[in-house]
């Protein structure tokens, strides 16, 4: 019987292995194709307890509550990096219907919303496993997603192999100065000047105050990452911070210019709980998913031996039997 489930970011895992060494088959880029099989197949080979569950992005109803969200996608290319970027997304365009396919021919779930984006759907999932024992562990490289940490659900990036857990989280991500990012440090060692991000609520704030600029949701003002760290640290959190400056236990005069501007703009404030509504995986203010379709048949290895032949995946072929049997107990867990 399953132990829980074993979620699979399924746009974040295919982007990193499209951007791996270019494979093709006549006139289709295979790289996406062939990276996922390969990083799906090891993880369900150590969770053999967990049922996998790939989650696919929709279009994100976050468009709608903030029309800005992930717009700098969207504009023209024109730099050599910009056009790079634009072509291998058409690379990965190309190659997600057969990522799916080979998915759904090796037996593994699949779901997906029209207004939900992978991250929605992990966090209801997670959400609803609360409170019943059972595990639930993120394969993403998705940082976002380190929010839903709990003492039954861990985070993995597979590309960059680093692993998290409320326990491990303090000690292994925060901001390293020496390289002057967002960083991970490497398991029971702290960088000299290692600030760790003291809880996954924390890591929601901090990205909250600082924004994300991937998704093109900008922060509060003249915060960024150490100092986002650092008013976690301090205050404990945006409510606390804002009551303490109301009941006079912080003199805001006091504080830096950046943090006594946010103790005092409304409009700095309201950005704030912006970024929390479009951030927070938890929100009791997201939207109902609509058209929730899971997807899931029987292992086909027949249908599963023509693909990769089709596709030229021979290190696959040659020894399919062994390749295919983390796959084959997924559909006992499914039943159970």
């Amino acid at each position: 019987m399953s132990k829980g489930v074993l979620l699979i970011d399924g746009s974040n895992i295919a982007h990193a292995a499209n951007n791996t060494q270019a494979l093709r088959v006549g006139d289709l880029p295979t790289q996406a194709i062939f990276g996922v099989l390969r990083i799906l197949r090891p993880m369900l080979n150590v969770y053999s307890m967990l049922t996998p569950v790939v989650l696919w992005d929709g279009a994100s109803w976050r468009r709608m509550a903030f029309e800005e969200y992930k717009a700098n996608r969207d504009k023209k290319a024109v730099t050599p990096n910009e056009l790079k970027v634009e072509a291998l997304r058409k690379d990965f365009r190309k190659q997600t219907p057969y990522i799916k396919q080979a998915i759904e021919l090796l037996g593994v779930k699949q779901m997906s919303a029209i207004n939900y984006e992978a991250d929605d759907l992990a966090g209801m999932i997670v959400e609803r496993m609360l409170g019943t024992g059972k595990r639930a562990v993120m394969i993403s490289g998705d940082k976002d997603w380190v929010q839903l940490l709990s003492p039954n659900t861990a985070w993995i990036d597979p590309v960059r192999d680093q692993r998290l857990t409320p326990k491990t989280l303090e000690n292994k991500l925060g901001w390293v100065p020496e390289k002057k990012k967002i960083s991970v440090v490497d398991d029971g060692s702290k960088t000299e000047g290692f600030v760790g991000v003291p809880s996954p609520r924390a890591w929601l704030e901090m990205k909250c105050l600082m924004g994300d600029i991937s998704d093109n949701i900008p922060g509060v003002g003249k915060i960024g990452p150490k100092g986002a760290i650092d008013f976690v640290r301090e205050y404990g959190s945006f409510a606390s911070f804002i009551n303490q400056c109301a009941d006079k236990s912080i003199d805001t005069a006091a504080l830096p210019k950046n943090l006594r501007d946010f103790a005092e703009s409304d409009e700095k404030q309201e950005t704030f709980r912006r970024n929390m509504r479009l951030m927070d995986l938890r929100s009791t203010e997201r939207p109902a998913p609509v058209a929730l379709t899971t997807v899931q048949k029987p292992l086909d290895v027949d249908g599963f031996e023509r693909f990769c032949d089709d596709m030229m995946f021979n290190s696959i072929t040659g020894d399919l039997e062994n390749w295919l049997q983390p796959f084959a107990p997924v559909q006992f867990k499914a039943a159970a």
